[in-house]
């Protein structure tokens, strides 16, 4: 098993190295259990880490994250590295390790420190009417992620969580191991297709990309254009689904 531990959680080294049996004696607490899954654990001196088993894959893809690509629990931690020295936050990575079986890796857990803030979605989606002032601030926030050249590449609100402390909010992204990070601004092309993966084009949606284009300096034809590609992505999202679901169980 190859193990890599953040110089900040050294001490764990130990315990980190049984997170394969702990999972297979089913302890901890299980947080979600679907394609992967998370459970909490309580270690050392009464630290909490979420831990995220994800799921194994099928030969192809053992093969492709064995020799040719980086396994999602590696980029969850590499990529939250990047994100804290951007400047932005994402519960601490801990570590990650690979488990391997004649060679081939045949497992990945990716380990970070526990964090209690909200996801957005409850505020932004499913309450009536929706909380205007976290959808300026998450909007706001979103213009400053592109700004700053970082692509969450699953931007949906259940993983962005907030804080609201002090009059203001505070927000944190998960699901890290899709993202891409450039040297200059996301390219706004871009960054129209990551604003539709908010939701579907409501009152909320339209609301936060106003606030977000009056942050970027866009024109009218500029959200104008944005309001297309989400039309387009839905009635794609839609076509998707009514393909996919009658083989699903």
């Amino acid at each position: 098993m190859k193990l890599i531990v953040s110089p900040e959680y050294q001490s764990l080294s130990e315990w980190l190295a049984q997170v394969p049996r702990l999972f297979d004696d089913n302890q901890g607490e299980l947080l979600y259990k679907g394609r992967n899954q998370i459970r909490l654990f309580v270690v050392g001196d009464k630290k909490k880490v979420v831990v995220k088993r994800y799921k194994r894959h099928d030969i192809i893809k053992t093969l492709a994250y064995t020799f040719f690509r980086k396994n999602k629990a590696r980029r969850s931690y590499e990529n939250a590295v990047s994100l804290t020295q951007r400047g932005f936050h994402t519960p601490q990575a801990v570590a990650y390790m690979e488990c391997t079986t004649a060679g081939l890796m045949t497992q990945v857990y990716y380990v970070c420190a526990y964090t209690d803030s909200e996801p957005i979605r409850p505020r932004l989606i499913e309450q009536e009417p929706f909380d205007e002032a976290l959808a300026v601030a998450y909007a706001r926030y979103v213009a400053r992620l592109h700004e700053a050249g970082v692509l969450h590449r699953d931007l949906n609100p259940t993983n962005v969580l907030f804080r609201h402390e002090h009059g203001g909010y505070d927000f944190e992204l998960i699901d890290i191991n899709r993202m891409q990070f450039f040297d200059s601004p996301v390219p706004k092309a871009a960054c129209m297709e990551n604003l539709t993966l908010f939701y579907w084009l409501t009152p909320a949606y339209r609301f936060i990309l106003n606030e977000y284009a009056r942050q970027r300096g866009w024109t009218e034809a500029d959200i104008a254009e944005a309001i297309r590609v989400k039309e387009r992505h839905d009635r794609r999202w839609v076509r998707r689904k009514k393909i996919t679901h009658p083989f699903r169980k």
